[in-house]
């Protein structure tokens, strides 16, 4: 995997950066109304209380501040307890319980029967994401907590002015809420609450060595992702990544034409490529000086993408459901893997490279997050996220206006594979990984995203 100067930074401007490329959007078919006191299936039902969610969930997570493996977990979650509040409604589609690891199964008869009767089903669906997020997210603060209430508050409201009935409500709440138990007691033993607590000491014995970066400082970000449990991978390390270069500090080496791409990148940057990398940025945010801008992370950046082409696209509740729960879980099982590989590789950051052997001066453009390099979480999670849902939706042409919270414009790609290719080259654009970090994390990405298509079964 030797790379002469330059040329990796070269070669992924070629194979799909595409910025601001110019595309057209088909109209999505309207939504036929349903009866809210003859509630049909979820296909059906049009998918406004997963679109809500989906919003909802990244606006907890941003909230919260929690780090990248940590939201992506949050969002597989709350997408399943979605997925399987519904599935009972869902004639073409199966529950997940037997597929993802510790999911525990329900009643085959009690879900015939709750098939054959009468459900709102976005009810449901509702009453599961706010169970699932107040029992999930590890600290929910006191902005959050009003948030995930007022989210439910705020449908069952309006499916009560639409006319749906009192006992219809409560039933599909009850529903809902079981739904959500199932989910919760699989995410109360994955080892999550254990791996988040243990302490660490980077190990900083080698010149190679991850150490903490500026102008942060932070501790390691979730050190212990390897201890688990994934939703579709066997283990946290099924997946290896190729390695990184020979590390050397010699000018002219491999490692060392890695750290001057970087560089070389920077000094090329201008307003299309800073753009580019402030759009994807999606780093953690920082309560403490120096203050970062918390966003949804690059898990819930990829569940606003998958919701907005779903909303395009006129998807009906089974089908996005089905869209999201797949996405879910497999940008969960991308960021433990990768997140298995940084810790094991534990690599320096181009910053800390660059600062030692290169230009004591030189900054990264993008804040430089706080775990090791090899490989790129953005691009491990982006390749997996374009391969399932790619499969799911189809390639169109598609707008991404998720960041407009940070009031960025929204951005139009040809397909999810270029918003990934996108995503993925941002990070060499930001400065914060070396080419070879990010061509191996879009190899593991895709790699993990083709194992969950063939291991989720979703259709009956």
């Amino acid at each position: 995997m030797r790379q002469t100067q330059g040329s990796s930074r070269r070669q992924l401007l070629r194979t799909g950066i595409a910025i601001g490329a110019a595309v057209t959007f088909a109209p999505a078919p309207a939504h036929a109304a349903t009866d809210p006191a003859k509630p049909g299936s979820a296909a059906e039902t049009p998918a406004d209380a997963a679109h809500a969610w989906v919003r909802t969930a990244y606006r907890a997570v941003l909230l919260e501040n929690l780090t990248p493996p940590t939201a992506a977990r949050v969002y597989a979650h709350t997408a399943l307890a979605m997925y399987e509040a519904a599935v009972a409604g869902m004639p073409r589609h199966r529950s997940l319980a037997g597929q993802l690891a510790g999911l525990p199964s329900t009643s085959a008869t009690r879900a015939r029967e709750v098939g054959r009767g009468r459900l709102d089903w976005s009810v449901a669906v509702s009453a599961a994401a706010h169970d699932l997020l107040v029992g999930v997210l590890p600290d929910v603060s006191g902005a959050t907590r009003p948030l995930i209430a007022a989210a439910h508050a705020d449908l069952v409201s309006r499916r009560r002015a639409a006319g749906a009935p009192a006992r219809l409500i409560t039933d599909s709440e009850r529903h809902g809420r079981t739904a959500a138990a199932r989910v919760l007691a699989r995410a109360a033993v994955d080892g999550h609450a254990e791996a988040a607590t243990r302490p660490y000491v980077p190990p900083a014995t080698e010149p190679w060595h991850w150490v903490s970066t500026p102008p942060n400082f932070r501790s390691a970000i979730e050190p212990y992702c390897a201890d688990v449990q994934p939703f579709l991978l066997r283990s946290t390390d099924e997946v290896e990544a190729a390695p990184h270069v020979p590390f050397s500090t010699q000018s002219g080496s491999a490692f060392h034409a890695q750290a001057m791409a970087v560089v070389e990148q920077s000094r090329a940057n201008g307003d299309a490529e800073r753009a580019t990398a402030r759009f994807w940025t999606d780093n953690p945010g920082s309560f403490t000086p120096p203050f970062g801008t918390a966003t949804g992370l690059p898990a819930g950046h990829w569940m606003m993408i998958a919701s907005q082409a779903a909303q395009q696209r006129g998807l009906k509740l089974d089908e996005t459901l089905e869209a999201l729960v797949r996405l879910g879980v497999t940008t969960a099982d991308a960021f433990f893997a990768c997140w298995t590989t940084k810790y094991r590789t534990n690599l320096l950051r181009p910053i800390t490279y660059v600062n030692r052997w290169i230009d004591p001066t030189w900054t990264s453009f993008v804040n430089t997050p706080q775990f090791p390099e090899h490989t790129s979480g953005h691009s491990v999670s982006s390749a997996a996220a374009a391969v399932v849902l790619t499969d799911a939706l189809g390639t169109f042409p598609f707008l991404d206006d998720t960041q407009a919270h940070l009031g960025y414009p929204s951005r139009t790609f040809a397909s999810f594979e270029a918003a990934a290719l996108e995503a993925a080259g941002s990070r060499l654009f930001g400065g914060i990984h070396y080419p070879v970090g990010i061509e191996a994390g879009l190899a593991q990405g895709r790699e993990i995203g083709h194992l969950a298509l063939d291991r989720l079964r979703t259709r009956r």
